[in-house]
């Protein structure tokens, strides 16, 4: 056989006799022998350099019922946390565009956005639904609930993704992020470094139907003049919801 963006391909072995032994080659890798054991039912390939045989996926993975992009986050009756942390622009700037989004939101789609403080907030109150948070790690006090695993985090003058490190007060940062307390549910950021960048994050295209964001995108104030260098690095996670070279460009 031939697959095409395919990581894990499952087979379904109901009608394949016990015992009997199985040849299998995809894209013109080696190929992959079994034979079926009883009680099998399903047989899950999975592509690196070559196809090998593994285990399912966990249903923390991506997958059908979570599969990332940023606007994800944006289902499952979101709610927008707001930051109070902050110095008082930084502040202001969080609740102010916290109100903008909930009135697109309510203008666009009908619909109405539950905004509370990051001090108001307890993750628990609020099982398997959407979160929105503005600010940074060190401005909004639901941070750490929330995103301290995120291999994208954002603190004034910084943001880091992975091992890279973009300084500066002119940057502003959309990605998303699985909650761990759910499988359904995630987490997107509107971050942002400084007052500048405060700026850059203004817009928010992402309420517009067409419009497409990956998991995570960098970008700086010149964005706004129409400089596409101002984005800095932007991707996807691999299915383990992991930084992935590949699926990574940077400017």
């Amino acid at each position: 056989g031939t697959t095409i963006n395919t990581g894990i391909l499952a087979l379904d072995l109901k009608d394949v006799p016990t015992g009997h032994s199985l040849s299998i080659q995809l894209d013109g890798k080696p190929a992959v022998s079994y034979t079926k054991k009883d009680g099998d039912t399903l047989l899950y390939l999975h592509n690196g350099a070559q196809w090998t045989i593994g285990k399912a996926p966990v249903v923390t993975d991506k997958g059908p019922l979570r599969n990332g992009t940023f606007k994800e986050a944006f289902n499952h009756r979101m709610v927008f946390v707001y930051s109070t942390g902050g110095q008082v622009a930084e502040n202001e700037w969080s609740l102010s565009k916290a109100r903008y989004d909930a009135e697109t939101w309510y203008y666009r789609g009908n619909g109405a956005v539950d905004i509370i403080a990051d001090k108001d907030f307890d993750a628990t109150k609020y099982p398997d639904r959407g979160v929105i948070i503005y600010g940074n790690a060190s401005t909004n006090k639901a941070w750490k609930q929330l995103l301290q695993n995120a291999p994208v985090q954002v603190t004034r003058g910084k943001v880091t993704v992975g091992s890279r490190e973009y300084s500066g007060e002119g940057l502003a940062a959309y990605f998303m992020w699985p909650r761990a307390d759910s499988k359904t549910a995630s987490v997107a950021v509107i971050g942002v470094t400084g007052l500048p960048g405060m700026r850059a994050a203004d817009a928010n295209q992402y309420f517009a139907g067409g419009s497409g964001f990956p998991d995570y995108m960098i970008f700086g104030t010149d964005l706004l003049q129409g400089n596409t260098n101002a984005v800095k690095t932007a991707g996807f996670y691999n299915n383990e919801w992991k930084l992935d070279e590949s699926e990574m460009i940077r400017n």
